[in-house]
């Protein structure tokens, strides 16, 4: 899996099961011991860095604790600087709805990590209209799911090189959600 890990971001998810067994020191029969397939293993791998990337994202770690404008300050940091999983710098988004398209299991895994993200997120919402950040009238649930929608079609144009000015999108996000 750790060698998984580190030749994805570079080769993508195709990498040749070989690849991925050599880098480890393994043999590819040894690969099938623990794995039966290739997306066997990425069903693991995106388990574990989708976990530990959701977990660190939603982490509270300062004066923005908890609400929605310290939430999308840390993403567009780690989109920016190449930590978000599904990024240039990552697995393509391409890949991934390749490998989903490919694979039920996959395919449900990624979506278990849609719906954790969206309740993470309703719980910020909240936080922030409590704070009166953002506009109250807006139910926390929709608006997460309208966000991560959002999210998931802003990296998509980024990874194509569309030309997004991140953080003036983010303002004007902002803006809106507050009613200004």
């Amino acid at each position: 899996m750790k060698s998984a890990m580190e030749l994805f971001p570079d080769k993508g998810l195709d990498v040749s099961l070989d690849d991925i067994c050599a880098h480890a020191g393994y043999t590819r029969g040894a690969f099938y011991v623990h794995f039966k397939n290739r997306d066997e293993l990425i069903f693991e791998v995106m388990g574990r860095v989708g976990e530990e990337w959701l977990d660190s994202i939603f982490k509270e770690n300062g004066e923005n604790d908890g609400d929605l404008i310290g939430l999308m300050q840390r993403f567009l940091g780690e989109l920016m600087g190449g930590t978000y999983p599904i990024s240039r710098r990552g697995i393509r988004p391409y890949q991934l709805l390749d490998a989903c398209a490919r694979s039920p299991a996959i395919h449900d895994r990624y979506l278990e990590f849609v719906r954790d993200s969206i309740r993470r997120l309703a719980v910020y919402i909240t936080n922030s209209q409590m704070k009166k950040q953002i506009r109250p009238d807006l139910d926390a649930e929709q608006l997460a799911s309208i966000l991560i929608s959002v999210v998931i079609g802003t990296h998509t144009l980024y990874d194509l090189d569309y030309p997004i000015d991140l953080s003036r999108t983010s303002a004007t996000l902002l803006q809106l959600l507050a009613g200004i």
